[in-house]
C-alpha cells in the first residue's frame, strides 16, 4: 500500500495530468490553480484520503449527477459515466453503499450507465440490503419540495459523504446555468439544499467540475468570473453570474469532470494496493456506450456518440491506462528504474 507521502506525490502527478486542456476551452489551468491555492494538497489525493477516512463497509455515499443539455434537456455522458465508475470503485474498495441522485427524466439513462459499470440497480430498500448494488433516485425539481426531501434522505440514510459530479448549481439568485449562460433552472433538480444541509451536519462534501458553473465552484468564484466567458453576466433574465454559491469541503477541477473521478479512483487504488479499484478501459468503453445508447449526449457535437465533452470514448480509455501505470509506480519510488522490480538485473 502507498504511504501518505507516496499518495501525495501521486496526487500531484494525477492532478497535472488530468488538468491538461484537452478540450481547448482555455480555462482549466487557471481554474485548477485557483482550486489548488485554496486547498492544502493535490485535489485527487485530498478527496481519496477523505473518503478513506470517512467511509467504511455499508456506509452510504450519495453521488449527485446529471447536467441537462440540448433543446431536449437530456443529460450528457460527462457526469453519469463518472458517477457509475465511482460507485463501482466505492463498492470494490471500501465496501460502501453508493446511491445516485439525478433528475427524474434522467433516471433511465443513469440506470443503464450504472449497470454497464457492473453494479445491480434496485429500488432503495433492496439496494441497501444487496451487495454490489445501488439505487438511482430522482430528486425534486421543485424548490419548495427539495428541502423536505433532502432532510428525509439525510435522516434516513445517514450518509458519510456526498459527491457532486458535473452538476449545475444555483447562483446568487437561485438560478442554474449552462456554461454559456442559458438558464437550466426549470430542468435541474434542486440538490444544492441537500449539500448545504449535509455540510451543516458535518458530512463530507466533494464537488467535481470543469467549467465554473458546476456545484461547488463557489470556492473559486473570483477566478471563474475572471477567466470564463459570460461567467460574470449570464444570458438569462436573472442577470447574475453563472457561478454557484455553494462551497464544498473539497473541490476538484479537471479538464473533464469524469476525469476528476478517475483521479480519485487512481489514488484509492494506490492507497489500497488494488488495481481493480480503478476501472479499466474495457469497463469505461462499456459504460460510455451504454450511456450513449440510453440517451446520454456527448456534449459538444450533440450526438449520441460514446464519449464525453467531444472527446471520443477510446481516448478516455487511454487516460485510464496511464493512470493505472502511475498508480502502480507510485508505491515504488523510482518506479521503472528500480532493479527490485526485476531482480535478475542484480545478478
Amino acid at each position: 500500500m502507498a504511504t501518505d507521502t507516496q499518495l501525495m506525490a501521486l496526487g500531484e502527478s494525477v492532478d497535472r495530468f488530468l488538468s491538461i486542456d484537452i478540450t481547448g476551452r482555455g480555462i482549466v489551468r487557471q481554474l485548477y490553480a485557483a482550486a489548488r491555492e485554496k486547498q492544502e494538497g493535490p485535489l485527487s489525493f485530498l478527496a481519496a484520503r477523505a473518503l478513506l477516512n470517512r467511509v467504511g463497509p455499508r456506509d452510504v455515499v450519495l453521488i449527485s449527477t446529471g447536467m441537462p443539455v440540448g433543446p431536449w434537456q437530456m443529460g450528457e455522458q460527462d457526469g453519469p459515466v463518472g458517477a457509475a465508475t465511482l460507485a463501482r470503485s466505492l463498492v470494490l474498495g471500501l465496501g460502501a453503499k453508493p446511491l445516485i441522485l439525478t433528475e427524474a427524466k434522467l433516471v433511465e439513462t443513469v440506470t443503464a450507465t450504472v449497470r454497464a459499470a457492473g453494479l445491480h440497480v434496485f429500488p432503495l430498500e433492496q439496494a441497501l440490503q444487496y451487495p454490489t448494488a445501488t439505487a438511482v433516485l430522482p430528486f425534486p425539481l421543485d424548490v419548495d419540495e427539495a428541502p423536505r426531501v433532502a432532510t428525509e434522505l439525510l435522516d434516513r440514510l445517514h450518509p458519510q459523504a456526498l459527491v457532486a459530479i458535473e452538476r449545475a448549481g444555483a447562483n446568487e439568485y437561485g438560478v442554474y446555468h449552462r456554461a454559456l449562460g442559458a438558464s437550466l433552472t426549470a430542468h435541474t433538480s434542486k440538490q444544492d439544499v441537500l449539500f448545504e444541509q449535509a455540510r451543516a451536519r458535518g458530512i463530507l462534501t466533494i464537488a467535481i467540475g470543469d467549467g465554473g458553473n458546476e456545484l461547488g465552484c463557489g470556492l473559486i468564484k473570483e477566478t471563474v468570473l475572471e477567466v470564463v466567458p459570460i461567467a460574470a453576466r449570464c444570458r438569462c433574465p436573472c442577470g447574475g453570474t453563472v457561478v454557484p454559491v455553494f462551497i464544498p469541503d473539497i473541490l476538484i477541477v479537471s479538464a473533464i469532470s469524469n476525469w476528476g473521478v478517475y483521479g480519485i479512483e487512481a489514488c484509492l487504488s494506490a492507497a489500497l494496493a488494488r488495481r481493480e479499484i480503478l476501472h479499466d478501459r474495457d469497463v469505461d468503453l462499456r459504460v460510455h456506450v451504454a450511456c450513449a445508447a440510453a440517451g446520454g449526449d456527448n456534449d459538444g457535437p450533440r450526438l449520441l456518440d460514446p464519449g464525453s465533452d467531444a472527446v471520443p470514448a477510446p481516448i478516455h480509455g487511454h487516460i485510464l491506462e496511464i493512470l493505472a501505470l502511475m498508480a502502480e509506480n507510485s508505491t515504488e519510488p523510482g518506479g521503472l528504474y528500480r532493479s527490485a522490480r526485476w531482480p535478475w538485473l542484480d545478478r
